[in-house]
């Protein structure tokens, strides 16, 4: 009897490393990368968009808190992803964000808010449903890695598409890539309609419908909300804060602002990749404990070891590269804290995330005009002090999640 003795092909090493063929990772990948620059483009570049919108900066930063009400609907589009589909959720979220993009081409003023708004409302749509979608099609022991393979979009927006976007805007102005990020965005539309399989589903429970009032009875449901909340609020100061300081100390123009987003891409690659590797050999809840402590402490050192543009770049990257991991190490721990309703739970932790993201930019402007960088990085550090005091306090790894309802 004859036996086979042929080893492995790459993509059968891929699958067997991701949980997911390669084909598949770079399809959400690249629609991925669309959403994640569409919504983080206007951070680096600030004051050139309130500029050509005749807004103060502290308006603007208004603008960026009613975008990010939009989480507001994040558990309604969460539960009817879990009924209708995540891949019908996707496509409609795309379109959604077609329309805000081409808005802001055409906005002027406040009028830019509702464009603003539909934005917000399309990433707070699209990326719990990919998060679901990834989730029910890998396995709980290589989730980590096939999440952030395609986190990693985040990153890569920063060091490939940001340094584009300020030469756009430096060259055209600030509305151009707007329009571009609209045109692309339809293709994403269209490719989850035409090129996305169905999911499979992997929960560790019988999936049945749950209320949402039923999960919010869960004590870690709810903390998982808050850390999701006191998180961003940290991401939102600082996505917020870099742009202005730099800016105001340094005299940075779009096109190194947008070079410095570059290299905070690279920072966030860095923590992501290591997040992948690691965090499911480290353990969900631990590798999120270790990375939330050591931002805080980078976060609160910043004002202290900044004392030229190479020092205060690189307190940058390091603090940056810590958030990320602690981003990227908390998604399969919040998909664990109620298996048979991830897209739920997935929607309700962006509704923290919107709530944070809301509070960074009108609380970063309000203390930086207060006391400056220093009172800036000392609420940013502590927005991660607490929330790694409550992972600590009330979420639960795999080994525990075996919990029913």
């Amino acid at each position: 009897m004859e036996h086979s003795l042929a080893r492995p092909t790459m993509a059968e090493h891929i699958i067997n490393f991701f949980g997911l063929s390669l084909s598949l990772i770079s399809l959400v990948f690249i629609i991925r990368l669309i959403v994640d620059t569409s919504f983080r483009m206007v951070y680096p570049f600030i004051p050139q968009i309130s500029e050509g919108l005749n807004l103060s900066v502290a308006a603007f930063s208004w603008l960026l808190t009613i975008r990010s009400t939009s989480g507001l609907l994040g558990p309604v589009i969460g539960n009817l992803a879990d009924r209708v589909g995540r891949r019908n959720v996707m496509a409609t979220a795309l379109l959604i964000q077609v329309v805000g993009l081409v808005g802001m081409v055409l906005a002027k003023g406040w009028w830019s808010a509702l464009p603003m708004f539909l934005v917000g409302l399309a990433t707070n749509a699209y990326l719990p449903s990919q998060q679901a979608y990834i989730s029910d099609q890998v396995a709980y022991e290589r989730r980590g890695r096939a999440l952030a393979s395609v986190d990693i979009a985040f990153a890569i927006s920063g060091i490939a598409v940001m340094p584009l976007v300020g030469w756009m805007i430096t060259t055209w102005g600030w509305r151009v890539p707007f329009a571009m990020m609209s045109i692309l965005s339809l293709i994403a539309a269209i490719l989850i309609w035409w090129k996305l399989p169905a999911a499979g589903i992997r929960t560790q429970l019988p999936t049945r419908s749950v209320s949402m009032g039923t999960l919010l009875k869960k004590t870690n449901v709810v903390a998982s909300v808050i850390v999701a909340m006191l998180l961003f609020t940290g991401v939102g100061i600082f996505m917020t804060f870099w742009s202005i300081w730099l800016s105001a100390d340094y005299g940075l123009d779009a096109l190194g602002l947008g070079l410095t987003a570059n290299r905070v891409g690279f920072a966030e690659l860095t923590g992501a990749i290591l997040a992948g590797l690691f965090i499911d050999r480290v353990g969900k809840r631990r590798g999120s404990l270790i990375s939330l402590a050591i931002g805080a402490i980078f976060f609160g050192l910043l004002p202290e070891l900044s004392i030229s543009l190479a020092s205060s770049r690189t307190m940058l990257l390091l603090t940056v590269l810590w958030i990320e991991m602690s981003i990227v190490s908390l998604f399969p721990l919040y998909g664990e804290q109620a298996p048979e309703s991830r897209a739920t739970i997935f929607s309700l932790v962006a509704l923290g995330n919107a709530v944070g993201l809301g509070l960074g930019p009108p609380l970063t402007t309000a203390l930086w005009q207060w006391r400056g960088l220093s009172a800036v990085t000392t609420v940013g550090a502590i927005s991660m002090v607490l929330a790694f005091v409550v992972v600590w306090l009330f979420l639960h790894d795999h080994d525990e999640a075996h919990v029913s309802i």
